[in-house]
C-alpha cells in the first residue's frame, strides 16, 4: 500500500531561565534504555514515548510513538465476522511520526500523521519530561511573504477566522486570553464551530490593533498545528486583510502559506523497516531545505527588528 504525508517545518523555543533546552533533553532521552518508561508521558488517553533516534552533533533524527490506550475497536473478515480486537491492559494502538530537529536553528522538521504525536502533543511531552513550569512554543514557519508582511503591515483592516470546536481545545494554555476566552464562550453555548470576524473603525487610516492581531493570528496557527492533519482540518481560514506601505489592500491566506512537504512511501508490516524508510525521508527533506528554512527566518528577524 502506498502511503503519503505530508512534513511541516517548526521553530521550538523552550522558555527563557528554564536552564534547558531542546537539545538536551533529547540527548537525555536518548540515553535512556529503548524499553525505558522514562520516554513515556501520559497525555489525555494517549502515552507518548521517544521511541528511537539517531544522534549526531547537528541534530537529532526520531521518532515520536502516539500510543492510544482508547478501547481498539473491532476487525472483521469479509464475511461480516466481526470480532473485538483483544489488547493486554498495557497495550494500545500505536502510530510513529518521524521527526529531525537541528540543534543550531531550533527548526523541527514533523511527519504528520493524522493517528500520530502532533507538535501540541511533543510541545507538552517536552514539557512534562523536563518538568518545565512555562509552555514549549513550538511554531509553523509560514512563508516570508506572509507572516512578516502581515506584522509590518500598516493597516489591518479585517481577520476572519473559521474554525470548528472540539471538546481538546477548551483547555488549551498555549493561546493568547482572547482566543482562549472566545473558544470557551462557544463550547458553553455548544457551537460546534466558531466564526471570528474582527474589523477596523471606517475611518481613513484606521486600523486593528497589531499587536493583539498578532497574537490571535499565532494562537489560531498553534491550534491549526496542534489538532488538524491530514484527513480532517479542524481551522478552517485564517485571512488577513489590511492596507500595504503603498496604500494597496492586500489579503493573506495564512494557511494555504504555510512552508511543507510531501513524502511517499510504501507501507509494509514491518515497524523497524518502516523507520528506515519513513526517517531517510525526513533526513533528506531537511538537506533539501534547510538552507531556504535558516533564510527565511533570518529574513523575519531582520523584518521584525526593522519594525521595531
Amino acid at each position: 500500500m502506498q502511503k503519503t504525508a505530508k512534513i511541516d517545518f517548526f521553530t521550538v523555543a523552550v522558555p527563557e531561565g528554564s536552564g534547558t533546552d531542546l537539545e538536551t533533553l533529547l540527548r537525555k532521552l536518548h540515553s535512556e534504555p529503548a524499553d525505558s518508561r522514562k520516554r513515556n508521558v501520559e497525555i489525555n488517553d494517549d502515552w507518548i514515548r521517544l521511541a528511537r533516534g539517531k544522534l549526531d552533533d547537528h541534530g537529532y533524527l526520531g521518532d515520536m510513538m502516539r500510543i492510544s490506550m482508547a478501547p481498539a475497536g473491532f476487525r472483521a473478515n469479509l464475511a461480516g465476522e466481526v470480532k473485538v480486537v483483544d489488547l493486554t491492559q498495557d497495550e494500545g494502538m500505536a502510530d510513529c511520526s518521524a521527526f529531525y530537529y537541528d540543534f543550531e536553528s531550533s527548526i523541527l522538521v514533523l511527519q504528520r500523521n493524522s493517528k500520530g504525536a502532533t507538535s501540541r502533543q511533543l510541545a507538552s511531552y517536552f514539557k512534562q519530561v523536563a518538568d518545565l513550569d512555562g509552555e514549549i512554543e513550538i511554531k509553523p514557519i509560514l512563508r516570508p511573504t506572509d507572516l512578516m508582511k502581515v506584522k509590518t503591515l500598516p493597516v489591518i483592516r479585517k481577520i476572519h477566522v473559521s474554525s470548528m470546536i472540539i471538546d481538546e481545545m477548551i483547555g488549551i494554555e498555549t493561546v493568547d486570553a482572547n482566543t482562549k476566552q472566545a473558544i470557551q464562550a462557544a463550547a458553553q453555548a455548544e457551537s460546534p464551530a466558531i466564526e471570528l470576524v474582527m474589523k477596523s473603525a471606517r475611518e481613513k487610516g484606521a486600523s486593528l490593533n497589531a499587536a493583539v492581531i498578532s497574537e490571535i493570528l499565532e494562537s489560531w496557527l498553534k491550534i491549526h498545528d496542534g489538532f488538524s492533519d491530514e484527513e480532517n482540518e479542524i481551522v478552517k481560514k485564517i485571512l488577513v486583510t489590511g492596507k500595504d506601505e503603498a496604500g494597496t489592500t492586500v489579503e493573506f491566506d495564512m494557511l494555504k502559506d504555510r512552508v511543507f512537504s510531501v513524502m511517499s512511501y510504501q507501507w509494509v508490516p514491518d515497524d523497524r523497516e518502516l523507520w528506515k524508510v519513513r526517517a531517510d525521508h525526513i533526513q533528506k527533506t531537511w538537506d533539501l531545505h534547510k538552507g531556504d528554512l535558516k533564510r527565511t527566518l533570518e529574513d523575519f528577524a531582520k523584518a521584525a527588528e526593522d519594525a521595531e
